[in-house]
């Protein structure tokens, strides 16, 4: 017998993986060598400001029958009885489910899964989401499966809670910077939460449309990231940030400066604090530094022209631009919605990108829902 020898670590890639989709394959990879009937893990995230459950991440992703899928809470009374009991639920007949009107359980059953296996995420008694496994043999959870399966859903569980902490650092110092912004140039109260809604339901419908090919965690850190894209207003002297008329061109040029400081304040807080495993913290980089920029090359600070212009950076300008227009400003009074999507429609001639500018067109239901939502407490007397 060996007294001492370097053993093979399955799971060793998960310090070194670049998304969480990554991290959930190799877990999954070696839960169903140790268990072959885990077909299918994943994860969705719930949204406490909306109530919302989000597909987040599925492994084998290219298979999964739930992409880019969300639904509320209160529509689906199985999970709020599994967060109810707080522990984990087991189905080992899904048959079970089968009158069910639902689309995520249609989808799941017609995907041939016959049991599953769900385990709430819980913070200080507060729900992230949820870890699922399911296989396609009926009475598939029980023994051992159910010990092996009780540690990586929680191995799972936690990775998502360190990681979602991780990004809160980022997340939190980045809007304190842009609070003290609106501290100084005031901006409707839920200006940033609209956008960010609106930034991510562009992006879902452009997947739909076959128009990107976003997965559904990096429509999350776009809806994360994009209130942040002003934060480069912080280094704006206030002469020229708080200036209530025209600005003069040498001014001009100073403030369209404020995505390279944004981007800087970024690269800066991401060296400092090692938030460079963050998924996707390219779009954030992105999304700041070229928000400004316009398809005919007349933007800023770089004149990118049409495709040379992030995805994300399109999407959040159609946001942007939208909620400007359609809040009240010290300037302005709020623009009715069908004007506001008229002018983005003459400004997707040259400006905008034209498939964000319709993929919001086409989304005017869900648009009037963020805007009661998130709509603005009226002004103190």
């Amino acid at each position: 017998m060996e007294r001492m020898f370097i053993h093979d670590d399955p799971l060793s890639g998960l310090a070194e993986a670049a998304t969480f989709h990554e991290r959930l394959f190799i877990v999954h990879r070696e839960l169903r060598r140790r268990c072959p009937g885990i077909d299918r893990m994943a994860v969705a995230l719930h949204d406490a400001q909306t109530g919302m459950l989000k597909t987040y991440a599925a492994s084998p992703a290219e298979e999964s029958p739930l992409r880019n899928y969300q639904v509320t809470l209160e529509q689906s009374p199985s999970l709020l009885d599994t967060l109810a009991h707080g522990r984990p639920r087991v189905v080992n007949d899904l048959g079970v489910f089968a009158a069910g009107r639902s689309e995520h359980t249609r989808r799941i059953l017609g995907h041939g899964y016959a049991a599953s296996y769900t385990l709430p995420i819980l913070e200080h008694e507060r729900l992230i989401g949820f870890v699922f496994c399911n296989s396609v043999h009926n009475g598939y959870f029980r023994n051992g499966v159910l010990e092996q399966v009780g540690v990586f859903t929680h191995l799972i569980a936690q990775q998502i809670l360190h990681e979602l902490g991780v990004l809160h650092s980022l997340t939190a110092a980045l809007r304190t910077a842009i609070g003290m912004v609106h501290m100084r140039d005031p901006e409707t109260g839920n200006h940033l939460e609209r956008m960010a809604h609106y930034s991510r339901m562009i992006a879902r419908e452009l997947v739909n449309q076959g128009k990107c090919a976003f997965d559904d965690e990096q429509i999350e850190q776009l809806f994360n990231f994009s209130p942040l894209h002003d934060v480069g207003k912080i280094g704006i002297p206030d002469q020229i940030l708080l200036k209530p008329g025209r600005l003069a061109p040498h001014e001009r040029v100073v403030m369209d400066r404020h995505p390279v400081i944004g981007r800087q304040m970024v690269d800066t807080m991401i060296n400092n604090f090692g938030f460079e495993g963050i998924p996707y913290v390219n779009t954030l980089r992105r999304l700041v530094e070229s928000h400004h920029e316009t398809i005919d090359g007349g933007g800023y600070p770089h004149g990118l022209c049409g495709e040379e212009i992030p995805l994300e950076a399109r999407i959040v300008a159609v946001s942007d631009i939208f909620d400007a227009l359609t809040t009240a400003r010290p300037y302005k009074e709020p623009w009715q919605n069908q004007h506001a999507f008229a002018l983005l429609q003459l400004l997707a001639i040259d400006k905008l990108d034209k498939d964000c500018v319709l993929a919001m067109l086409g989304r005017q239901p869900e648009v009037c829902e963020i805007q009661e939502r998130f709509a603005d407490l009226p002004a103190a007397a």
